[in-house]
C-alpha cells in the first residue's frame, strides 16, 4: 500500500506541506496525475514521468 502524506514525510524526513508543495508542482509539470479515492488523493507518475524516468 502506498504511503499517505504523514507516513512519506517522516520517511523523507520533511513535512507534509514539503510534500503536498512537491505533488501539486509534480502534478502541474504533467509528471504525476492525480485521482481522489474516498477521502484521499492518489498521485501516480504519468506516462511522461514514466519515459523521463526510464
Amino acid at each position: 500500500m502506498p504511503a499517505r502524506g504523514p507516513q512519506l514525510a517522516r520517511r523523507l524526513g520533511v513535512t507534509p506541506s514539503a510534500v503536498s508543495q512537491q505533488l501539486r508542482v509534480l502534478h502541474e509539470t504533467g509528471l504525476v496525475t492525480k485521482a481522489r479515492d474516498g477521502r484521499h488523493v492518489r498521485y501516480r507518475r504519468s506516462p511522461l514521468g514514466d519515459r523521463l524516468t526510464g
